[in-house]
C-alpha cells in the first residue's frame, strides 16, 4: 500500500510542477514544445513506477530519449524560421513604404507614376540598389506646356491624335535628368541606377 501512496504522490507532484511551469511560460511558439515535454514527463511519472514494480528494473527516461538534443534541435529550427519570417516581413514593409514615399515625391513634381520597381541591397539597412520607374506627365502639365502665349509662325502638321498624346505624355531628356538628380539626392542612389520609362 505504501508503494501506491508514493506513486500517487509522485503523480500529484509532477502535475503541480507542470502547472507552475506552464503558468510561468511566456506565450510563443516554444510553449507548445515545452507542453509536449511536460506531457511526456507526466506520462513517464505515471508509467515508470508501474514498469519498475512489474519488471524490477528501474526505468530511466534518458535511456529512451535524449531530451536535451530534442529541445536544442526544435528550438534552433523554430528560432531560425522565426528570424527569417521577421526579416522578410520587415523588408516587405520597408519596400512598400519606400515605394509609397517615392510615388508621393514624384507626383508632387507633377508626374503620374505608372509602375515602380525597386531592388534593395542585401544589407542590414536595405539600401536602395536599383530604381525603375514608368512615368507620364499629368494632363495639367501637358496643357501648361502646350499653352502658347504668342504666335510667330503657324505650321500645319497632321499626326494621329494618339501619337501626339503619347509624345506629350513622355518625359523629355532634361525632365528625366532633373528627376534622376532629385531622386538621387533624396534616396542616396547613383543616377546611373535610376531608369525612367
Amino acid at each position: 500500500m505504501e508503494w501506491v501512496s508514493s506513486w500517487i504522490q509522485g503523480i500529484i507532484m509532477s502535475v503541480i510542477i507542470s502547472t507552475i511551469i506552464e503558468m510561468i511560460l511566456p506565450e510563443g511558439n516554444s510553449k507548445k514544445y515545452i507542453k509536449v515535454v511536460i506531457g511526456v514527463y507526466i506520462l513517464f511519472t505515471i508509467i515508470s513506477p508501474v514498469i519498475t514494480k512489474i519488471t524490477g528494473d528501474k526505468l530511466k527516461l534518458s535511456d529512451m530519449v535524449d531530451l536535451n538534443e530534442y529541445i536544442e534541435v526544435s528550438s534552433n529550427s523554430n528560432y531560425q524560421n522565426l528570424e527569417e519570417d521577421q526579416e522578410r516581413q520587415i523588408k516587405n514593409v520597408y519596400e512598400t513604404s519606400l515605394k509609397s514615399d517615392i510615388q508621393k515625391k514624384i507626383e508632387a513634381k507633377g508626374y503620374k507614376v505608372e509602375t515602380i520597381l525597386i531592388e534593395l541591397k542585401k544589407d542590414e539597412s536595405y539600401t536602395l540598389k536599383q530604381l525603375n520607374l514608368k512615368l507620364s506627365k499629368e494632363k495639367e502639365q501637358i496643357i501648361a506646356q502646350n499653352n502658347i502665349q504668342t504666335v510667330n509662325e503657324i505650321k500645319v502638321q497632321i499626326e494621329e491624335q494618339k501619337e501626339v498624346e503619347e509624345k506629350n505624355q513622355t518625359l523629355s531628356i532634361l525632365e528625366q535628368k532633373q528627376l534622376k538628380q532629385y531622386l538621387s539626392n533624396i534616396y542616396e542612389i547613383e543616377e546611373k541606377n535610376i531608369n525612367i520609362n
